[in-house]
């Protein structure tokens, strides 16, 4: 069974995390080109599922002629029995936008320890709207292969992106070509050079990956959230006596971020992610201990959730002292 895990991209460079959001694996087992997770839920049997996404100019590149192509991978959340297929992706408009199918192989599964369900990934070439004009919506339509109902999870990855840092380069693409006519469990084999999900590194995976040079994004499927050390003013870790405490990290630019308090011992706080995917937020804190969840919005569509360790206040914090050593005649 598919779990996933957010953890750093290559391109994110977190430094010392104290909390990293809502950990998962991703479909891609490693991460990789995977910009963005996003969760849907099959409610009915055989009624079909929609999620919908946006490509905002800020934070995507157009590669060859203004478009771009996306890869969804999708598999059921943990202990769901639901077998989600992506049946269609539609326009804003209403309009079908073509996909390009392709079902895991066994061995794709078995060298990823993902279990047996039926998983699969889609791929699609879409128009990135010009600096200046609105986002264009997508609705990425999920069904049940099978009667279960269930969650599940859509991974939204650049095909091409081989090495993880949010653009499609040519150094990518000599990649691909080094990995040529190896399959699933081969020593050469890399999941994000097959481009396409079939389980092969072939002359497919090449032309799909070419046709995505340049293509960017800096959406990220990571949020990391730091207790600034100036606010740790004790000896042990995350114990202060600051009334009001800053926390910093990193997630998608532009994004939303908010801070509340799970026992109403705070007013909690929000601030929006910098262009350069960093932020900095002040939060007053109560008596005693404060576990704050943690939420970001960014403008994918995409929302990480979870909690981060507690900060204790405390009027009288425990602190080093400093002592003269004694001095023998």
């Amino acid at each position: 069974m598919f779990v996933f895990k957010k953890q750093p991209r290559n391109r994110r460079k977190l430094g010392p995390v104290v909390d990293a959001l809502e950990d998962r694996r991703v479909l891609s087992a490693g991460m990789g080109s995977t910009f963005a997770i996003v969760p849907g839920t099959v409610a009915e049997a055989n009624k079909v599922s929609t999620v919908d996404v946006k490509l905002d100019p800020t934070h995507f590149t157009a590669g060859r002629r203004g478009r771009i192509m996306l890869g969804i991978d999708v598999a059921s959340d943990p202990n769901e029995a639901v077998k989600p297929v992506i049946v269609a992706v539609k326009a804003a408009n209403g309009r079908n936008v073509p996909i390009q199918h392709s079902l895991y192989t066994r061995a794709v599964l078995k060298s990823n320890n993902l279990g047996s369900p039926q998983s699969s990934a889609v791929t699609l070439t879409v128009p990135v709207p010009r600096a200046g004009q609105a986002p264009a919506t997508y609705h990425v339509q999920v069904k049940g292969a099978t009667a279960d109902t269930g969650s599940y999870l859509l991974g939204f990855y650049l095909p091409g992106d081989v090495s993880g840092d949010g653009v499609v380069t040519n150094d990518d693409i000599k990649t691909i070509a080094s990995k040529f006519g190896s399959v699933s469990g081969d020593d050469g084999y890399s999941f994000d050079a097959d481009v396409n999900r079939d389980g092969k590194i072939d002359a497919r995976d090449l032309r799909l990956a070419s046709q995505n040079v340049g293509a960017k994004t800096t959406i990220s499927p990571v949020t990391g959230v730091n207790l600034d050390p100036a606010s740790d003013t004790g000896i042990q870790d995350r114990i202060t006596d600051q009334r009001v405490v800053k926390f910093t990290g990193t997630a998608s630019p532009d994004a939303a971020i908010s801070f509340k308090e799970l026992d109403g011992n705070s007013t909690g706080g929000s601030a929006t992610v910098g262009p350069d995917g960093n932020y900095s937020v002040d939060v007053p804190i109560g008596d005693g201990s404060n576990t704050f969840s943690v939420t970001t919005s960014d403008a994918f569509g995409q929302s990480i959730t979870g909690n981060i360790a507690p900060v204790y206040y405390s009027t009288n914090p425990p602190r080093v002292v400093n002592t003269v050593p004694t001095q023998t005649a």
